[in-house]
């Protein structure tokens, strides 16, 4: 387990906290309150959330050291949290143009140009205080799709990219192979 790789960090030179969820799952809203309420986590401080099925890989430069720029970019524009995207994602299917039913191209797995998250997320303490507005402990929500339309609509969601080569989405039994073939 993590904790028994990681322990309390002090070998690594790091401060390492644990906080479970309560006797039930209550979603990554839910685990962000909770650590929130427990002291887990400082409710001063920026945070920076990363799904563990979203991987980065052969990132130049300094991925953590980037998304924390692009997040205080935001917030000087007003912005209190940011999500880390990439621009185009592909397509899981056959592309096809089709004019008068009759197919006239057809693309495998089209790159699709709309921004998709990563899974990785930055919050501001501004930001932080909303789970305690918006989620609760009794029951299972998720601060994507809970709380993100709500920073959208307040222009309070900021975005910072990736290329998407340097994403790897381990969801699924398939990605989970393509993950051990990059690793080979």
């Amino acid at each position: 387990s993590v904790e028994d790789l990681l322990g309390d960090g002090s070998n690594l030179g790091v401060n390492v906290k644990y906080s479970h969820d309560p006797k039930h799952p209550v979603g990554k809203g839910g685990a962000v309150l909770n650590a929130l309420l427990n002291g887990s986590i400082p409710k001063d401080k920026h945070l920076i959330i990363h799904n563990p099925d979203d991987v980065v890989v052969d990132y130049e430069g300094s991925f953590p050291k980037d998304i924390v720029s692009g997040h205080l970019e935001g917030v000087s524009k007003g912005t209190s949290a940011t999500v880390v995207v990439t621009n185009q994602t592909p397509y899981s299917y056959t592309g096809m143009k089709v004019s008068d039913n009759k197919v006239t191209q057809i693309e495998m797995y089209p790159m699709i140009p709309i921004p998709t998250h990563i899974g990785v997320t930055i919050f501001s303490p501004e930001a932080l205080k909303l789970f305690e507005k918006h989620f609760d402990l009794s029951k299972k929500a998720d601060f994507e799709k809970e709380l993100f339309p709500i920073l959208a609509e307040q222009k309070k969601l900021y975005a910072t990219a990736i290329l998407n080569k340097n994403w790897l989405a381990v969801n699924n039994p398939k990605a989970y192979k393509n993950l051990l073939e990059y690793i080979k």
